[in-house]
């Protein structure tokens, strides 16, 4: 215990010395603008995937009404969303919503995607913080335009998934790229000047991220989690918390208390029905209730329920196989010398495997085939395959495997651009599908 106490109190000092790394927002910009680009021929795809729908009409009756509500809109006598239409308060925080309003002001639904884009840039951003902040806190300083630093880099600026995301009216990956950013801020506090400053940036990051999806709050155990390993003590640790949950809480709570009070329960946790909704059911005959249920059906949830248990677990390696990659080599690595060093040095190298496992296998359990739905944990990806580059270059019984991984890497982040690509040009799709299964070598969809 004193051997963890002096190197986390060895690490208070490098605040005042570690800043920089030589070209770092030379490259982090130009791959921003890189995956911009790739992005511009989602201008050209039109949106009527229901959910594109709703979050469009539900803007335009917000600027119409002034009322957060679908109530009253075209939608409301809509069988297909009678459900959530119906609503007091909307299924999602305001958020996206907000951000899509210049562009429905402009009825420009085609130019609307850049708010996704938005999430998927700041998640870019997010990664390449997190990894400056692991190269720095091991005592390397390579320049940025090091393939150690851009290879990763690049693999998230071009990752299938939120790349698919990209060219579709989705909150996905909005509300991923504000958790990603409180992730990467709480990262750097250990080796920052003033960590407070950024203890409390990124409580509002994370009240930013509640405030587009609910589901943002599954980041929340990983950052209490980097927070305890990288804190000394007790008093330290509390005040850490304290910052980021208080600015959260400030900006959260405003939509979620009346949420619940409004509507008694949380939506996407309880998943129950509006009241409205169900006296409006239960009010129908046989008949009328046969007619609707028929109208309303919908046939993707029901080929989604088909597919099978596993999946996530077989599905998510075939779209991006750096997954798989980053597992071997994190049990690797560990086997061979991580589990020889001091318990900080452990504790912080399973912080993006932590953020990986901690997602999938909440996704897993509930059978969340969707995989719009796991952006939340792209980001680890590319952290983890940073954190294994970096235990590589810092560790001398490491080194040797350094060659294999950035290649094999190399190829996982090729490929997974590939599949990204194809979404570039099609929009519409539900759900992403891999290249074995666009071939037809493999089929998960369904059963």
């Amino acid at each position: 215990m004193d051997i963890l106490r002096k190197l986390l109190l060895l690490n208070k000092p490098t605040r005042l010395l570690i800043k920089q790394m030589k070209h770092f927002w030379f490259v982090t910009l130009l791959i921003i603008g890189f995956s911009s680009v790739l992005k511009l021929p989602t201008l050209n795809l039109s949106h009527n995937e229901g959910d594109e729908v709703a979050f469009w009409y539900l803007t335009k009756n917000w600027i119409e009404t002034g009322q957060y509500t679908l109530k009253g809109s075209p939608l409301s006598t809509n069988p297909a969303y009678l459900s959530r239409a119906n609503r007091e308060m909307p299924v999602h925080p305001p958020m996206f919503p907000l951000l899509l309003r210049p562009f429905v002001e402009r009825n420009a639904p085609d130019k609307a995607v850049i708010v996704s884009w938005l999430g998927h840039l700041l998640a870019i951003l997010a990664v390449a913080l997190m990894g400056r902040s692991l190269f720095l806190t091991y005592g390397l300083n390579p320049s940025a335009l090091s393939p150690l630093f851009w290879i990763p880099l690049l693999g998230i600026a071009t990752d299938p998934i939120m790349t698919y995301v990209s060219g579709i009216l989705w909150i996905d990956n909005l509300h991923a790229g504000w958790a990603a950013l409180a992730v990467a801020l709480t990262m750097m506090a250990r080796s920052a000047q003033h960590p407070k400053l950024l203890y409390l940036f990124a409580g509002i990051l994370l009240g930013l991220a509640l405030l587009s999806k609910v589901t943002s709050g599954i980041i929340i155990p990983i950052i209490i989690y980097i927070i305890l390993v990288s804190e000394s003590d007790k008093k330290s640790k509390i005040q850490a918390l304290l910052l980021g949950a208080v600015p959260a809480l400030v900006l959260s709570l405003p939509w979620y208390v009346p949420l619940y009070y409004t509507m008694g329960d949380i939506p996407l946790i309880s998943g129950g029905h509006p009241p409205e909704y169900q006296a409006m059911l239960d009010n129908m005959s046989p008949e009328q209730l046969a007619a609707y249920e028929e109208s309303a059906r919908c046939r993707f949830c029901e080929t989604a329920g088909n597919s099978p248990w596993y999946y996530t677990i077989a599905k998510l390696p075939l779209i991006a196989p750096l997954v798989l990659l980053g597992f071997v080599f994190y049990l690797i690595f560990d086997f061979v010398y991580v589990r020889t060093l001091d318990k900080f040095k452990q504790l912080n190298f399973v912080i993006p495997f932590f953020w990986f496992l901690l997602v999938f296998s909440i996704a897993v359990s509930l059978h969340l085939v969707i995989h719009r739905r796991l952006t939340i944990l792209v980001a680890s990806i590319y952290v983890m395959f940073y954190m294994l580059i970096v235990f590589s270059e810092k560790y001398r019984p490491l080194k040797k495997y350094q060659n294999p991984l950035l290649l094999l890497g190399s190829i996982s982040i090729i490929y997974g651009a590939i599949t990204g690509s194809y979404y570039l040009f099609k929009g519409n799709y539900a759900e992403i599908f891999s290249i074995p299964e666009l071939i037809g070598l493999v089929k998960l969809w369904g059963g």
